[in-house]
């Protein structure tokens, strides 16, 4: 039988792969956005800065500040990286989102698994560049590298459990092949893969199932339970896996962003880090919009995690802010080994 041998929770924020210096760029994007979502209700950027001005948070707006939080980060996904070598994994299960990069309008599933033999991290072409807000581009060495990469799949696994997940009523989607969308601002592998075979495996990336949810995109999210429980029911199919490979599962985005929310952040890591069954079903589904709404690939992890011999040994919580009206991206990082 398969082994699950550890379990990793990580941000994937552009700002982590930005010089500090240029967090500012982000920040003049949130001036003008149309909406900043922020407990349950929508905000321009000025009545944001007019509602949260008691929160001082222009007080943590400096170049100084933010390279303080920068140099903590990039020791914590250090730490990470080797606790992932340490433990020394055959095969990688990866929690992760598409934000419009590979599934589109045309056909969006609230979970889908790819069980594909090869997945392709591409960089942007200079037309894609052109498409992009900004301070993205400037993050792209954290999921990608400078040419095309070929990565492995796990189509044996992936195929398993795909079948597992439908004998036990998840409609899950499949596929085998990531689509190619002409005229389109991405290509390739999602960015929330790209960061964990980038800054956790460090480019020696094992063979791995990328599991999708939709938590962005109207109507179809599925709720916080049922995150959950689709976490355990893929734990459970790996563990019937005929197989004597050891296995890592990832979560990759959040915390809260575009409006850091630390109330909110502070709940969903306590309750995940207890392993809490109550306290994770606990958690507000309203409030986990836009950005924020990646705790939902955290939450499939804890549900994957749940009923293994994996113990909490490193959560840290730093929240970046970029904005004095509380705009930005709170980092977590979180290792069950």
């Amino acid at each position: 039988m398969a082994q699950i041998v550890l379990g990793m929770g990580t941000s994937h924020s552009p700002m982590l792969s930005t010089p500090p210096e240029e967090w500012g760029q982000r920040a003049e994007f949130d001036k003008i956005a149309a909406a900043h979502p922020y407990r349950g209700e929508s905000y321009t950027f000025d009545e944001l800065l007019e509602k949260r001005k008691d929160g001082n948070f222009g007080d943590q707006v400096s170049v100084e500040i933010w390279r303080e939080k920068h140099a903590v980060c990039m020791e914590r996904l250090e730490n990470m990286a080797q606790a992932y070598e340490a433990a020394a994994p055959d095969v990688a299960v990866i929690f992760g989102n598409d934000q419009n990069e590979v599934i589109v309008d045309t056909n969006m599933p609230a979970f889908s698994v790819f069980w594909g033999e090869k997945l392709e991290n591409i960089p942007y072409s200079e037309a894609q560049k052109a498409k992009l807000n900004p301070g993205i581009g400037i993050a792209e060495p954290g999921h990608t590298g400078q040419q095309v990469d070929v990565y492995d799949g796990c189509p044996e696994l992936g195929k398993h459990i795909i079948e597992q997940l439908i004998e036990n009523e998840f409609d899950v989607g499949q596929s085998t092949r990531l689509p190619e969308i002409s005229d389109h601002w991405w290509s390739g592998v999602p960015h929330a893969f790209g960061f964990i075979y980038r800054q956790i495996m460090r480019d020696t990336v094992i063979p791995n199932v990328p599991v999708f949810t939709n938590t962005f995109f109207p109507p179809n999210q599925p709720t916080v339970a049922r995150c959950y429980k689709f976490g355990k029911e893929v734990r459970k199919a790996v563990d019937s896996w005929d197989s004597n490979l050891k296995v890592a599962g990832f979560s990759s985005g959040g915390l809260s962003h575009f409006t850091i929310d630390e109330e909110l952040d502070r709940q969903f890591l306590d309750a995940i880090e207890s392993g809490d069954e109550a306290q994770i079903l606990a958690i507000p589904n309203d409030l986990l919009v836009s950005g924020t709404s990646e705790l939902k690939n955290w939450i499939a992890l804890a549900g994957f995690i749940a009923d293994t011999d994996l113990e909490s040994t490193a959560v840290d919580y730093i929240p970046c802010y970029r904005s004095a009206a509380g705009t930005g991206n709170a980092m977590a990082f979180a290792i069950w080994n």
